[in-house]
């Protein structure tokens, strides 16, 4: 765990092996596992929880742990490991994210919402096919103990999951069926999600008319606080691009940008604005743009893939070949280097465009029912604000797929 300061990347590096170990071995072996920590590694956990005072509570039931090994369950210590996941990704610490939830799920092996969140957690650093065994294993285990939201948690993760490999009829099915139980059983926004998720692949595959069938719906379902609405009013500003209406799409990047201040998802939607305003014949204010998104990607490289997609894409739109393919090269070096599936994909379709140095095609105009849709978008937008506090039990705040 390089990525943590030196006194927490140790204590949890020998915390890990500690569960691990624990984790594997049958109850006689495990009352014999651990001896009483040195002076040295005493020493070492005092100063990691001063560092990070937010792990003082896990640290304590891995103490515990290896005070009395069969005298603690595992759930309160996957309860512990959980509380590390959320600390890790607060800070930016992705590895340890990836190696805390997925011993969370080791030591609590029958917990879905732990194999579920080793799922969320190792998809998003696209390790996808780990993700795919946890996700399931939760749906499994949720399945059998009768954990509906889990059970809805485990598609919605497993439909994002096959949306992202290029999986178009697995995404429909988990995503659909996860829509479909939130909407008896949970609260709209889950159902929302769900759609918003399923619209999003099905415009990165060209399947626009149902796109925008789904589009309709999750704007219909989701609350009007929810914390991705300015993130799905991008998502529809990439389908109006891509169905060449790019007025239209460009006015409703505007919005969006005064609402997303996240630097990683500001630099994508800059760069979407980019190619929007290329595409309808602006290249003063694309320019402005593309700068303004190049100089966030110097030192927020979170969404460097999509965001090198789109402005690979801009130059093209713009006319200028040379420099739209070599955005677009490094485009695709980039997302072979972070293993991103879905954007190595378009750029290579992108690229195999760029070569036929063939202009791009005419604008295109929106029906009224089009229109009708993003007007109300954009009001929706234009009068955003992002919910306080948690939303309702047993949810919780943090019950994205």
């Amino acid at each position: 765990m390089a990525e943590l300061p030196n006194a927490v990347g140790l204590v949890l590096w020998q915390e890990v092996r500690h569960l691990r170990d624990w984790a594997e071995s049958p109850p006689p072996v495990r009352a014999r596992l651990f001896s009483a920590p040195s002076r040295e590694a005493l020493a070492k956990q005092k100063e990691a929880r001063a560092y990070a005072p937010e792990l003082i509570g896990p640290l304590d039931t891995f103490a515990a742990l290896r005070r009395d090994p069969l005298g603690i369950s595992g759930a309160d210590v996957g309860t512990a490991c959980e509380r590390v996941v959320e600390w890790a990704q607060e800070h930016d610490h992705a590895q340890a994210a990836i190696e805390w939830a997925e011993i969370a799920a080791m030591v609590d092996p029958a917990n879905p919402k732990l194999a579920n969140l080793a799922g969320r957690v190792t998809r998003n650093a696209n390790l996808y096919d780990r993700s795919e065994l946890w996700f399931k294993r939760g749906l499994g285990f949720a399945r059998d103990q009768g954990m509906t939201v889990e059970l809805i948690r485990g598609h919605l993760g497993y439909g994002t999951l096959c949306k992202e490999m290029g999986r178009v009829n697995g995404a429909r099915h988990h995503l659909n069926a996860g829509a479909n139980l939130a909407w008896r059983e949970g609260p709209p926004s889950l159902a929302a999600e769900a759609q918003h998720d399923l619209c999003a692949m099905l415009i990165v595959r060209g399947h626009l008319a149902e796109a925008a069938e789904r589009a309709q719906k999750a704007l219909a379902w989701y609350p009007k606080s929810h914390h991705r609405i300015p993130f799905f009013a991008a998502d529809v500003a990439l389908m109006l691009v891509l169905g060449r209406h790019f007025l239209s799409a460009a006015r409703l990047v505007r919005l969006v940008l005064r609402a997303v201040q996240q630097p990683s998802a500001r630099a994508t939607i800059l760069a979407l604005g980019a190619r929007a305003f290329s595409g309808a014949g602006e290249p003063e204010e694309s320019a402005v743009l593309r700068r303004r998104a190049v100089k966030l990607l110097d030192n927020h490289r979170g969404m460097e893939p999509v965001t090198r997609w789109h402005l690979a894409d801009a130059q093209r739109l713009a006319g200028n070949w040379e420099v739209a393919e070599r955005e677009a090269e490094t485009a695709l070096s980039v997302a072979l280097d972070q293993n991103d599936r879905e954007i190595e994909r378009l750029t290579r379709i992108l690229l195999k465009l760029i070569r036929t140095r063939k202009a791009a095609p005419l604008k295109t105009r929106g029906s009224r029912e089009l229109q009708a849709f993003l007007n109300e978008l954009a009001g929706r937008v234009s009068g955003w604000s992002p919910r306080r506090g948690d939303w309702p039990g047993p949810w919780g705040s943090n019950w994205a797929a």
